[in-house]
């Protein structure tokens, strides 16, 4: 059988405030919701300057709420009292998870588009 652990990753658990956050692997339903926020993301966070974070967060805060929700185990309402900076954390961190899991998964489908059958167990 072929493997696919990769394709039902475990959430991963990060730390914030003392709290734990349990982030959990993109669902295709919400792929483009990711990539969008996360692209932002990552191109506010490679040059940061106040007018590019004041930018980002006049533009995508509603996007980051929505990601943040379905990418982590935190309610609607521990959403709405996190910090600016808290949640642009733990953004990072679902980014960082997220690339993990692409990173293992894409030699698979390299693989499997160069017609090589997929790993097995």
């Amino acid at each position: 059988m072929a493997n696919l652990k990769q394709l039902f990753a475990d959430a991963e658990p990060v730390e914030l405030r003392g709290r734990q956050v349990m982030v959990r692997s993109v669902a295709l339903r919400n792929f483009d919701l990711y990539g969008r926020s996360a692209s932002a993301l990552v191109e506010v966070l490679a040059s940061a300057s106040v007018q590019k974070i004041n930018h980002y967060a006049a533009t995508h805060t509603g996007e980051l709420k929505k990601m943040l929700r379905v990418t982590t185990n935190l309610s609607w309402f521990a959403l709405w009292r996190l910090s600016a900076s808290d949640a642009v954390r733990l953004a990072a961190e679902v980014v960082r998870v997220n690339s993990g899991f692409f990173a293992e998964a894409l030699p698979d489908l390299a693989r499997a588009l160069n017609g090589a059958p997929l790993s097995s167990d």
